[in-house]
């Protein structure tokens, strides 16, 4: 089912929050508050949200430009809490890319593509060789499912063409944690389908880890 979009402003503050709940307790209390709650953020949680102009200080509601969006809002916060979830519940890599990996494998499994491809794009620009590929294919696939979820055929199955293709020019293992073979494996129904000009019915697939 295609879900309407969130504006530009909301959208990157979203994913700016979501990303810092992975690791960070006072944006997860943001989530929290987003979801569930019409009593006062805690103070944290308030600066977080501030900061990234959902309330105004002192306020214990969205701004009025993103109210009309409050339940796509705490169904998108319902998905980042559970990749939240799912990512603290593995030991945690030190090494950026490995971490970053994780990040994305959490949010992909929610279908928070937008946010796959912000926390992937951060350590794909200083990349290099079979690496900076292998980013840039899986991003690319995971921005497809994006435009997919907003009724952009014809960009999702473009970029599905060139992200598959990317992926499958690097060794399988040149993603630390990510199974690249099983990406494919998996995109495969989904590729054949848009190329035929079908709409795909099935939900994206998990991604696997390694």
């Amino acid at each position: 089912m295609d879900r309407p979009g969130f504006s530009l402003p909301l959208r990157n503050a979203l994913a700016e929050l979501v990303i810092a709940a992975l690791e960070d307790d006072d944006a997860a209390q943001a989530l929290v508050w987003l979801e569930t709650s019409t009593d006062d953020p805690p103070p944290a949680a308030a600066a977080r949200l501030t900061a990234v102009h959902l309330i105004d200080p002192g306020e214990r509601r969205l701004l009025a430009v993103h109210a009309p969006h409050a339940l796509r809002v705490s169904d998108h916060v319902g998905r980042a809490l559970r990749a939240m979830a799912a990512f603290r519940q593995q030991p945690a890599a030190w090494e950026p890319l490995a971490r970053a990996i994780q990040h994305a494998v959490a949010l992909w499994n929610e279908q928070l593509f937008f946010e796959v491809h912000e926390v992937l794009e951060a350590v794909w620009r200083t990349a290099t060789g079979d690496v900076r590929q292998g980013l840039q294919g899986v991003i690319q696939i995971a921005v497809a499912f994006h435009h997919l979820a907003h009724g952009n055929q014809r960009g999702a199955r473009s970029l599905l063409v060139e992200g598959r293709a990317r992926v499958a020019s690097v060794p399988a293992d040149a993603l630390p944690g990510l199974d690249l073979p099983a990406l494919l494996q998996a995109t495969a129904p989904l590729a054949a389908a848009l190329a035929s000009g079908q709409r795909p019915v099935a939900p994206p697939p998990r991604i696997v880890s390694r």
